[in-house]
């Protein structure tokens, strides 16, 4: 695949995973072909490679629209992102430092106050670089990878789940609870809580998708 191509492609892909490109929206080549500086070829190739991966639905006839994830879907990849977060936290705790420590606890206030500010992207970017600082960290590359993966299917929807009305709070306080038990060095105790977290996080964003099938 050429340098043009790939470059296509990857540029088309992160619109679509960091939501620019929202679920269900219908996509012009031509529109694309501007935004991204290349001709209609390397679109439509990017279009065939991203629907072999189901980041794009191709209609004969219709045209091309960024694809929905089921809710169903989106509860079962929550699931296993629960059990490796869970797990990677855990091997964390053996090996965080008090400075890794202080880092984390900046990062939760500045999402604190992202989130109150109603700076959404800013809050959604930082939570990814918290939960991503703690699956690292447990240095497992084959967690990892696989972590990474599932994350980019549901990356889309982050930002849907901290506007939902009402929840932020509880989420901001799941991840204080989270760095506390850090600090105490109790590996159980953060995996439960780093699971809880992420649970609650997959029930409100897939019963809001559920009582919103328009999204």
């Amino acid at each position: 695949m050429s340098s043009v191509r790939i470059d296509t492609y990857d540029r088309l892909k992160n619109l679509i995973i960091s939501g620019e490109l929202s679920p269900g929206e219908k996509l012009s080549e031509t529109e694309l072909a501007k935004k991204l500086s290349a001709s209609r070829t390397p679109i439509r190739e990017a279009f065939r490679q991203l629907q072999s991966e189901s980041y794009i639905n191709l209609i004969h006839n219709k045209g091309a629209y960024v694809a929905k994830v089921p809710p169903e879907k989106i509860e079962e990849t929550y699931n296993i992102i629960a059990l490796l977060e869970g797990y990677a936290s855990e091997i964390m705790t053996e090996k965080v430092t008090s400075v890794d420590i202080k880092e984390l606890r900046k990062m939760a206030q500045r999402m604190t106050l992202y989130a109150s500010h109603k700076k959404y992207q800013e809050y959604t970017i930082l939570n990814i670089e918290f939960h991503r600082f703690m699956t690292h960290f447990s240095g497992n590359s084959i967690l990892i990878k696989i972590y990474e993966e599932l994350r980019m299917q549901v990356y889309r929807y982050r930002m849907m789940s901290i506007t939902i009305p009402g929840h932020w709070e509880t989420y901001l306080l799941d991840h204080e609870r989270i760095i506390d038990a850090l600090s105490k060095k109790d590996a159980l105790l953060v995996g439960r809580l780093t699971r809880e977290h992420v649970g609650r996080v997959k029930k409100i964003l897939v019963d809001f998708l559920k009582n919103n099938p328009g999204l």
